[in-house]
């Protein structure tokens, strides 16, 4: 790894920056949403967890023959099972109005009436003395105990993310807990005199963390720190001891003030940084680094090049961090082939073009109203969903690709 440089492409630099990283520690937690399994999750019980009635109907003992049972015909009603009710069986000759999940006893022998198939009317209503089948149904209507899944069945596999679905399967399945990757932890440090000081509010800080939030679970602390390189040192020293990843904007250019840039390169040990440009527009001014053994990736502090690098870059790496499966490239994400609205901005180097999305009836893609959007044009992000890679001219009607934010 080189301390310095020039002109990486944006895989070459995508790939610098997954190096740094690998997926975080496990640990034995409650199930909840957003984490990443670290081991397959194993049904506990079977599913269904006991035999039950599939339909609100009456349970019968199942005919001896088809013929033995000519419709219509009526039988006594002995009892109610109510989902939650204790199993019961009725004799030859009887019926049991039953719920849908209504126990069944083990192994019964028999059959669910749908209420629709007698004369009783469906819905709330006291137990009818007697109940006259119109119709015998094609199927039992029992689910069988472990006729889903039986206990020891895999519900997921490691590097799974944990979603509402996920956990409906798991809880049914008698399982609470899993070991998963613990929850990220990231510092974001935005830089810059004119922040600490007021006369610019920071933007970024705010930014980054509503972007990080939005991939999902992470632990975010977020300071503003100014030019002073004794004052960054003390931030970064900080910052390493807590989290997993820090993230700083501004400061990653070649001015007399880019603390950041400064700083690292006096303090860091030759080999474990690099700075310079990335092949790309907006954004070109990158960096990145080791202190103290945690990965720090440098952003520009211009707030489009930096919104855009975010997507690029951190949004995969905070994947990769989770325990998500690491992208095999920069590209490998999410992504539609939309048609054009209008033209796009010629690329003189491959262009980050935040793009709004429309999906109605066909996918179609516009950049921003207005001027061609520069590295500071903030207030043109607002209504964007997505952005272009665009490496050749895109006119109105043509076909690009997409990838959704």
């Amino acid at each position: 790894m080189t301390s310095t440089g020039t002109d990486l492409s944006i895989e070459e630099y995508f790939d610098r920056l997954h190096a740094l990283v690998r997926a975080l520690p496990a640990e034995h937690v409650p199930l909840s949403q957003g984490h990443v399994l670290a081991e397959p999750l194993v049904a506990r019980l079977p599913l269904p967890a006991q035999d039950n009635s599939a339909m609100d109907g009456f349970l019968i003992p199942q005919p001896s023959s088809p013929d033995s049972l000519t419709v219509p015909f009526t039988l006594p009603i002995v009892g109610d099972v109510p989902a939650g009710a204790s199993a019961q069986a009725p004799q030859p000759g009887t019926a049991l109005r039953i719920m849908t999940g209504g126990a069944v006893p083990a192994g019964f022998d028999g059959l669910v009436i749908p209420v629709e198939d007698t004369d009783i009317p469906p819905g709330p209503g006291p137990l009818p003395e007697t109940v006259t089948v119109h119709r015998l149904p094609e199927r039992n209507h029992i689910r069988r105990r472990g006729s889903h899944i039986e206990a020891g069945h895999q519900l997921a596999g490691a590097a799974t993310l944990v979603d509402a679905s996920l956990i409906a399967a798991a809880i049914s399945a008698g399982v609470s807990t899993a070991v998963v990757h613990r929850i990220p932890r990231v510092s974001i440090i935005a830089t810059g005199e004119e922040l600490r000081n007021g006369q610019l509010p920071d933007s970024n800080g705010p930014m980054l963390e509503a972007l990080m939030s939005a991939t999902g679970p992470v632990d975010i602390t977020r300071t503003v720190c100014g030019d002073s390189p004794v004052e960054l040192r003390r931030r970064f020293d900080k910052a390493a001891a807590e989290s997993d990843l820090i993230v700083t904007t501004g400061g990653v250019s070649a001015g007399a003030f880019d603390v950041v840039r400064a700083v690292i390169e006096d303090t860091v040990e030759r080999g474990s940084y690099w700075f310079g440009h990335v092949n790309q527009r907006p954004g070109a001014p990158q960096g990145h680094a080791l202190w103290n053994g945690v990965p720090v990736v440098c952003l520009p502090g211009n707030p489009v090049a930096a919104f855009v690098s975010v997507h690029l870059y951190l949004t995969p790496l905070l994947r990769s961090l989770r325990g998500l499966p690491r992208p095999t490239g920069v590209l490998d994400r999410p992504h539609l082939t939309a048609v054009a609205r209008a033209d796009f901005p010629h690329p003189h180097r491959p262009l980050i073009q935040p793009c709004s999305i429309a999906l109605e009836g066909s996918i179609t893609a516009s950049p921003p109203p207005g001027p061609r959007m520069r590295s500071h044009h903030v207030a043109a992000l607002p209504g964007t969903q997505g952005f272009a890679l665009l490496t050749s001219s895109v006119t109105a009607g043509e076909q690009l690709t997409v990838y959704p934010y």
